[in-house]
């Protein structure tokens, strides 16, 4: 597919690479610095001590085991995310918080919090994250 705004956006250079991740040939500086920004993103700013942060899916994602849209939805699945989000909020700003942090947008009228909270009851946190 073709992005017809590419050349007005100054994305035209990425165009046809759009679906090809690959990490496999970058420096540990740049992992680090994606890494720190899936924190900052999906942890929604919040401080994370040395303690709280996941090795185990740091490790996968520096050794090429994980494409970065895996490891944002490993991340949001975790432990420390359902404790910091999941177990502290209402289903509905639980649903409210997983937009803002995996999409970058608040839900976009009641119809979809209402499907996705739907999601959430019937399927679980897992499921709603996935959704």
């Amino acid at each position: 597919m073709a992005l017809v705004k590419a050349p007005v956006l100054g994305i035209e250079r990425f165009a046809n690479a759009r679906n090809k991740e690959n990490w496999a040939h970058a420096s540990s500086e740049d992992r680090n610095t994606i890494i720190r920004a899936v924190y900052q993103q999906v942890l929604g700013n919040q401080y994370i001590m040395t303690s709280e942060r996941l090795e185990g899916l740091e490790s996968l994602f520096r050794n090429g085991d994980l494409t970065v849209r895996e490891f944002v939805r490993q991340v949001a699945k975790s432990g420390l995310y359902k404790q910091k989000f999941f177990e502290n909020c209402n289903p509905y700003r639980f649903i409210e918080l997983n937009f803002k942090h995996l999409l970058g947008r608040a839900p976009q009228n009641k119809a979809e919090m209402l499907h996705h909270f739907t999601i959430l009851q019937e399927q679980g946190c897992d499921a709603e994250i996935d959704s």
